[in-house]
């Protein structure tokens, strides 16, 4: 919005048309990220998407004359909705030409259409509630929200799965016979709520830039709370030893805590202590059955067995692998359709995926009802259900999103671009390692910050600083 300001309830002011809200518009938002995290209810259908698709049909139908709030996320919303649309039509229209037979349409509308609901129910938002409010008050709830899923990570690995039976209701719509967490926590790799590490190193990283972010921002919280919480996502995000946390997120962190002076020494200094207590105490058997050896020495294996630097690092997602490979460390595919593995296993990995759906489907792919197979790549999705426009679509995203924060830096704070270029290069890294724009939970979060931070967000516009109605 442009010419904005906020009064100290957090109520936004644009143009002089809009009304007091009182505080309903926030609790309605901070409920919303709350539900993100939730639990499957009915079937597959999980609280996540209860809230956000309810969130943007009420706020269609509350502010329908103030739809010119979507305009200054145009680019982005008109890219991925025309991605959207190329799986939809493509998955009612066509039949599948690969031995593998074909996914689930529902899931896959699904993966397309939830981050258009999240994008326009956040617009809204910006509406109604001033954005740095939104913003810190998403921050505080995904930290406290990402703490509470490290202690129950560390729980987990400690009294065994088979005791936290409830988890599952997080993991898999009720009756799958299998999920990812349950392989995973085979391998010692515990993701709390989220169904695949993936997933949770995606989240915690997350958390770990707002941890930053909000200790930066004039936080009010006692030190020891938020160094509490700090350790706690650093914590749950080694528990998930997740390549995207370990090696993309802790990098970022590292990058974001060591290029501004606040707290820097602080926080350094917990989170290498945290990082080299836990290995210490997981060697000592103190953490349960916590795998961080067995990971080790299966990547140690991998390049004394001669496989490529690419094969390694990818866990064998990428690049060539010697005759006689071992399986990869942990077994994490996904049908799409909340988490029942696959039993799909393909010669040559993700690539030569890639090669048989561009050989028979190159065009649109073979649209939203995808492969019953393990993606773990943003580029490979969008290739199996969208085809060659489908992947350029979705890398048009990827450059619009990292073009408009450059564009930002004289409109944003610093600690809020600087939170901002951070989810950003996550978004592009964790591409690669798996669909982190259309996965469960941990999308849906980056929608929320991204659309807040860079969507939504006017080059020139009066970013709204008014601290004081933060939570």
């Amino acid at each position: 919005m442009t010419s904005a300001e906020a009064d100290r309830t957090g109520r936004a002011v644009s143009d002089g048309d809009a009304r007091p809200h009182g505080r309903w518009p926030l609790y309605w938002f901070a409920g919303a990220v709350v539900c993100v995290l939730g639990p499957y209810v009915v079937g597959g259908i999980r609280t996540e998407q209860l809230a956000l698709y309810g969130s943007a049909v009420v706020a269609v139908l509350l502010y329908w004359r103030h739809a010119r709030v979507l305009l200054p996320g145009a680019p982005v919303l008109a890219l991925w909705a025309s991605y959207a649309l190329v799986a939809a039509v493509g998955g009612l229209t066509i039949e599948s030409r690969l031995e593998w037979g074909s996914g689930s349409l529902v899931a896959g509308l699904d993966n397309a259409l939830l981050p258009l609901a999240t994008m326009t129910a956040v617009a809204f938002w910006t509406r109604v509630v001033a954005r740095t409010v939104l913003l810190r008050t998403a921050s505080w709830v995904v930290v406290g929200a990402m703490a509470l899923n490290g202690a129950i990570a560390v729980l987990t690995s400690v009294v065994g799965v088979e005791q936290l039976s409830p988890l599952r209701a997080f993991w898999a719509a009720s009756g799958s016979e299998a999920t990812v967490a349950e392989l995973a926590a085979g391998s010692g790799r515990f993701s709390g709520v989220f169904n695949q590490p993936a997933e949770a190193g995606v989240a915690y990283s997350l958390a770990a830039f707002c941890v930053v972010y909000l200790v930066r921002s004039g936080t009010s919280v006692p030190r020891r709370v938020w160094l509490a919480l700090w350790v706690l996502v650093i914590l749950g995000g080694v528990m998930t030893l997740s390549k995207i946390f370990i090696v993309g997120g802790v990098l970022i962190t590292l990058g974001l805590v060591l290029t501004g002076r606040p707290h820097r020494r602080l926080l350094t200094a917990s989170a290498a202590l945290t990082v080299a207590g836990s290995f210490t105490l997981g060697a000592l058997g103190w953490l349960g059955t916590w795998g961080a050896s067995g990971m080790l020495g299966w990547y140690v294996w991998s390049a004394q067995a001669g496989n490529s630097w690419l094969y390694t690092l990818s866990a064998g997602r990428f690049g060539a692998g010697s005759a006689g490979d071992a399986p990869t460390p942990t077994p994490e595919p996904e049908d799409g359709s909340g988490g029942v593995p696959s039993e799909f296993e393909q010669p040559g990995g993700l690539v030569e995926l890639a090669r048989e759906v561009l050989l028979e489907h190159p065009v649109v792919g073979v649209g939203a009802k995808g492969l019953p197979v393990s993606y773990d790549s943003t580029w490979i999705e969008a290739i199996v259900v969208a085809g060659v426009v489908g992947a350029l679509l979705v890398l048009a995203v990827h450059v619009v999103l990292l073009i408009q924060w450059i564009r930002l830096r004289q409109t944003l704070p610093r600690e809020e671009w600087r939170l901002a270029g951070a989810i950003v290069l996550l978004v592009w890294g964790s591409s690669f390692g798996m669909p982190s724009l259309t996965g469960n939970r941990e999308s849906t979060l980056l929608w929320i910050f991204l659309s807040i931070l860079v969507v939504f967000t006017q080059r020139g516009s009066q970013w709204d600083r008014t601290l004081d109605s933060a939570p």
